[in-house]
């Protein structure tokens, strides 16, 4: 259970969620049929190598069933207990979902949760959105990070969420911060703090918006962001480049920008035909191949997903070469996935 009540929970959050984010994907053994319990602790504790402050635990677009879902909760939680705070990503398919594995996380431990409106759902109007939300926080104890992306409702308002609701969610006692959907605008972002900032944690997860949020509006975290995709521990540059904004020293911050940049405009070609915002479909495929190269655990998840390329693993590399870090080589690793690979599996052959 949480360490705090539902009226203590946005001081909490404002005293702990100082940071960065990095979401924690499921591994499985190599024919598919379990979690990989090994690889998922690795990868917790390679978040934490990473100076995270928070893991998200991610389970959409992953192919679990409910039950592995709850083991997985378990897992992470277990792994990360007194080393990092941990959150879960309730974007599931149902509102009664949502609840339930918030609660679970909770029960397990958990303190937090990034709570969106299940991708499917399809509210009747503005006032119908509000309530469906608001009853999925009345009933966790958590504290919940709002999350509107992947909702897509620009029926009722062109940047894809009524902006009315902003100031009423903002007053719910457990809302304790906001997520800007990656790739957003500026403006939507500098929005969002104008109107909820003086009352929970806005946090645009894109490093090229910091030079705006952290000085002028105080943004204090950022995430759930696969980081560990263009940085090791022994140069967390994403985790520099936060707190140098945060300690105002701009030209350490305008230095790791421009370092990130070389990796980042290579390595982007990869999303270049991936486009979540509008689909709901996560690309967790390419987030674990990211963090693979750069250390993590790797291995493949179930279908639903989208396939990995030549084309968008190239293009990983490279970005991942520019910034000074050589990445893993041995492919099969990765798709068997690190911990799995040094027990002696391999990839089934048919020749």
């Amino acid at each position: 259970m949480p360490e705090f009540t539902r009226s203590e929970a946005k001081a909490w959050t404002k005293a702990n969620l100082i940071g960065l984010e990095a979401p924690v994907f499921p591994s499985f053994t190599p024919d598919l049929l379990e979690l990989d319990e090994d690889g998922i602790r690795y990868d917790v504790n390679h978040i934490i190598a990473n100076g995270m402050v928070s893991v998200l635990i991610a389970p959409e677009g992953t192919g679990m069933t409910h039950d592995e879902i709850k083991r997985f909760i378990e897992i992470v939680n277990d792994e990360a207990k007194g080393k990092i705070h941990t959150s879960f990503s309730a974007v599931l398919d149902t509102t009664e979902e949502n609840i339930e594995m918030m609660n679970y996380h909770s029960k397990c431990g958990g303190s937090m949760a990034m709570l969106g409106h299940p991708i499917m759902y399809d509210p009747l109007s503005v006032e119908e959105l509000f309530a469906q939300y608001k009853y999925m926080c009345d009933n966790t104890d958590l504290a919940l990070v709002f999350y509107p992306g992947r909702l897509k409702t620009k029926r009722f308002d062109i940047s894809g969420f009524p902006r009315e609701l902003l100031d009423r969610i903002a007053d719910i006692p457990n809302v304790t911060a906001m997520k800007m959907q990656g790739g957003c605008s500026l403006t939507q972002t500098i929005e969002c703090f104008h109107i909820m900032g003086d009352r929970i944690c806005v946090a645009d997860p894109m490093s090229s918006a910091w030079f705006c949020t952290i000085p002028t509006y105080g943004q204090q975290w950022a995430g759930a962001g696969p980081f560990y995709g263009t940085q090791v521990p022994e140069n967390p540059r994403h985790v520099k480049l936060f707190n140098a904004l945060r300690n105002n020293d701009l030209d350490e911050a305008f230095k790791i920008h421009y370092e990130l940049m070389a990796g980042m405009s290579g390595s982007g070609m990869a999303f270049n035909n991936v486009n979540y915002p509008e689909t709901g479909i996560l690309v967790a495929y390419v987030d674990k191949y990211c963090h693979w190269c750069c250390g993590g655990n790797g291995g493949i998840l179930r279908q639903p997903t989208g396939r990995l390329y030549d084309y968008q693993k190239q293009a990983i590399r490279a970005g991942i070469r520019a910034l000074g870090i050589e990445p893993r080589e041995n492919e099969e690793e990765f798709y068997i996935g690190r911990m799995n690979y040094a027990k002696g599996y391999r990839m089934k052959r048919y020749l």
